[in-house]
């Protein structure tokens, strides 16, 4: 009896002393694990917005809006990045760092939604319905609803991580982690979606890359692919550090290198493939490979 006691006051005095290490740390202490570098978050802050305006441009030429959310998403990430310089100059500030947070977390939901919505238009304006095992309709919708729920997991996750309390932080990281997971396997079906309506299209003699509109299969492979990188990355983060480990979280230099640049990879592809043509392109050419009809 006595040597429980003993062992729930050290259990406590240790929780004690977690919590006040805790918090004496600051609210990027605590998350990020270092302090984020100034110079590198001005650069890629800038990036972003020249892939703004060039995104704008694009849309504003084409009247493409429904192709909107992609360059509010890069002008969102652009403040986030940019919003690092002043979350390093005040660590202890709860509305500078839940800024950085927010918009630097939802952009990546905006660039999968624009995969959507055009995989979407692909289908529908370019080959037929038939290729698609979900209704091109409903794609976007369903995606959407599915990656403003995982947004909303890590939204909360996010909160709580913010905390000074110890369990908090612990639940808010696993909380951020499923939400994570959740948005990752939902992308992964998106992928298998396209996939499939690629098989299906040479299943029946028809070559994409020999279509005016095969520009845009290439373009949602190559920055879904992109995007996935991103994805995979921050489960990988996260799940490290609920196992115990925390290289990838302590160290900057990979939120810039599987996190940032795939995700500005995958947008900029868009800056020099925009897909208006590509649609439009169903309308001034017959499609060059096709089944005979018996």
């Amino acid at each position: 009896m006595l040597r429980n006691r003993n062992t729930a006051h050290i259990s406590a005095a240790n929780l004690n002393t977690l919590n006040a290490n805790t918090d004496d740390q600051s609210i990027v202490s605590r998350v990020f694990h270092y302090s984020p570098n100034k110079t590198a978050a001005g650069v890629a802050g800038a990036l972003y917005l020249l892939a703004t305006i060039f995104l704008f441009a694009r849309l504003f030429s084409n009247r493409a809006w429904w192709g909107l959310c992609l360059p509010i998403g890069s002008a969102f990430m652009s403040l986030g990045l940019f919003t690092r310089i002043p979350t390093a100059m005040h660590p202890d500030s709860l509305p500078i760092f839940m800024i950085q947070q927010l918009f630097t977390i939802l952009p990546p939901a905006a660039y999968l939604a624009f995969n959507y919505i055009l995989y979407g238009r692909f289908i529908v304006t370019c080959v037929d319905p038939k290729y698609s095992f979900i209704k091109p309709q409903k794609v976007a919708k369903y995606f959407v609803i599915s990656d403003i729920t995982t947004f909303l997991i890590q939204g909360g996750g996010g909160g709580l991580e913010s905390s000074k309390n110890s369990l908090s932080i612990k639940i808010g990281a696993d909380t951020l982690l499923g939400g994570l997971i959740l948005q990752t396997l939902s992308f992964a079906l998106f992928i298998v979606l396209v996939l499939h309506a690629y098989r299906g299209l040479v299943k029946d003699g028809i070559r994409p890359s020999q279509e005016p509109w095969g520009m845009i299969l290439w373009t949602l492979f190559f920055s879904s692919a992109l995007f996935m990188v991103r994805c995979i990355y921050r489960v990988a983060e996260l799940g490290q550090m609920s196992g115990g480990g925390d290289y990838l979280m302590t160290h900057e230099i990979y939120f810039y290198i599987f996190d940032s640049l795939p995700l500005l990879v995958g947008i900029c592809t868009y800056i020099v493939f925009w897909p208006s043509k590509y649609l439009a392109a169903k309308d001034m050419y017959a499609m060059s490979s096709r089944v005979s009809e018996p």
